[in-house]
């Protein structure tokens, strides 16, 4: 059986590294870098207000409760993962282990496609607002696309150092945002908007009178793409086998309780009139709420932390690809050089660098192809990726299922949490898919080819994936075998921390290379 063991790395001086800087982030960094993800402020700068006009309407608060519960549910298992497994390649290694090699390279290059473009999606966002605050306040003139360049830019100098630079840089602007964003929510609320409390937008049967739910619910599930930062992070976490877990379940629901809450704000700033508001004002709407029911310069905070709000997303998806690209490069799948990291810092320098180029020939090829930066970067590039992302978290869900039918269960208790709960996750990722299909064209703004066969290119990426290591299988088994392969001082952590007769042999731990 071939295994991959890097523990001889690092004894030689000259020679490359291929480790993350271990022990370097603790519990409330992994916090503030999924939290960072999520972007509050953009969420409600855009995705609530959209959803208002054109989504769940007046139910927009109670279908982010119901995501919130959604993503709990699928939490459940992925925790327990979580405890169990701490790789950079997170949904990538976990799918492996649990459905095998093929499976595991099928959504590893999913989801480093779809996280890759997320950074160009948000850019859309950053470069279109960025250029606005310009114009508006210095009175420089700068095409949005040359903003979101020279961001880029900032972004992989920052992401060159130790991960907790790039977390004190999220943490800083997350606090802000949030912080502008309550102030908003609670004047607003407080204040009894246009027309006192709407408590009719918490009861699900305002679903019915609804413009189109399944667009609402897309609108939710997209505001929290990427919360799985929590286990990208697992190789350089402190304790990770409590701290992932721990995070990933703080920040489900404290975003879940943050959205639900600014988004029930939203439709009191307004009262009955808020869908047609929405509509009038689309990207102005917080920002109208900040005139109407708090002081001047809370508007003019707005202005500023959108800004960075939308800097701090793009910053953590950088992240979060180049981790990708670095799991897949060490396992030899993609160039290795990918895997190596940077001599003093220990940061994923080279994939960062193939990450920051990716989005940035993506937006220079929008920008000189004169795309709208919201509606066809935006929106057609962000379909692409919670697609991608739903089918992804799809599949993981199937896969907690079949790593603990295999190493085995114990109680009632285990198989609510490995059986029934990604079972009740999976059909839930279904539904949203189906939801997202069926509401593609609106999406869109109208039916357009490119668009329409977004689902294709979702399984054509993932069809590539399962080929390539079926590829592998046959003529180089000791790549094949490095695919989501367990690291040697992680096995024997599990076998540690778990009891053997949980896993039934070393064999079934690591995963039956012929999967």
């Amino acid at each position: 059986m071939t295994t991959v063991d890097n523990r001889s790395e690092g004894k030689d001086v000259g020679a490359p590294s291929h480790e993350l800087l271990k022990n370097s982030i603790k519990f409330f960094h992994i916090v503030l870098m999924v939290t960072a993800t999520a972007a509050p402020l953009v969420v409600v700068s855009a995705y609530i207000p959209t959803s208002v006009a054109y989504g769940s309407g007046m139910a927009t608060p109670i279908t982010y409760a119901a995501v919130t519960l959604v993503l709990l549910i699928f939490t459940v298992g992925f925790a327990e993962m979580a405890k169990r497994i701490t790789s950079a390649g997170a949904f990538y290694t976990f799918t492996t282990q649990g459905l095998g090699r093929p499976a595991g390279l099928a959504v590893g290059f999913m989801i480093v496609a779809a996280y890759s473009m997320i950074a160009a999606a948000i850019h859309g966002g950053f470069g279109l607002f960025t250029s606005s605050l310009l114009e508006s306040y210095f009175g420089i003139s700068l095409e949005w696309y040359w903003c979101s360049v020279i961001a880029l830019l900032l972004t992989y100098a920052i992401s060159l150092y130790r991960v907790t630079v790039t977390a004190r840089v999220l943490g800083v602007a997350l606090t802000l945002e949030v912080f502008v964003v309550l102030i908003i929510a609670i004047a607003t609320v407080g204040q009894g908007g246009a027309e006192g409390q709407v408590t009719e937008a918490l009861n699900p049967a305002s679903w019915a009178d609804s413009p189109a739910v399944g667009i609402g619910f897309f609108l939710a599930f997209w505001s929290w793409i990427g919360f799985e930062t929590t286990a990208i992070y697992g190789e350089e976490t402190v304790d990770p086998k409590r701290s992932v877990p721990r995070a990933t379940y703080i920040a489900v629901l404290t975003l879940g309780i943050f959205y639900t809450f600014a988004a029930y704000a939203a439709v009191v700033g307004f009262g009955s009139e808020s869908p047609a508001q929405a509509e009038t004002l689309y990207d102005q709407y917080f920002f109208q709420l900040a005139d109407n029911y708090t002081a001047g310069f809370v508007r003019t905070l707005l202005d500023f932390l959108v800004v960075t709000g939308f800097f701090a997303c793009t910053f953590a998806f950088h992240n979060n690809a180049s981790r990708y690209f670095f799991s897949l490069g060490r396992d030899r799948i993609l160039p290795s050089v990918l895997g190596r990291t940077h001599p003093k810092y220990k940061s994923p320098h080279i994939a960062a660098a193939l990450q920051v180029t990716i989005v940035i020939v993506t937006v220079l090829a929008f920008g000189f192809g004169g795309g709208d930066p919201l509606l066809h970067l935006g929106t057609w590039v962000a379909i692409f990726c919670t697609l991608a992302v739903i089918a992804v978290q799809f599949l993981v869900s199937v896969s907690v299922i079949a790593y603990f039918n295999r190493v085995g269960r114990s109680g009632v208790r285990d198989h609510l949490k490995t059986l029934v709960a990604p079972v009740l996750g999976a059909i839930a990722q279904a539904v949203i898919a189906i939801l997202l299909l069926r509401n593609m064209t609106f999406l869109a703004g109208g039916d357009n080819l490119i668009v329409d066969l977004i689902p294709l290119y979702v399984a054509l990426i993932g069809g590539i994936g399962f080929v390539y290591a079926i590829y592998l299988k046959g003529r180089s088994p000791a790549r094949y075998a490095a695919i989501g392969q367990l690291r040697d001082d992680e096995l024997a952590e599990v076998f540690v921390d778990e009891e053997p007769r949980r896993f039934g042999s070393e064999r079934d731990a690591r995963g039956d290379p012929d999967r």
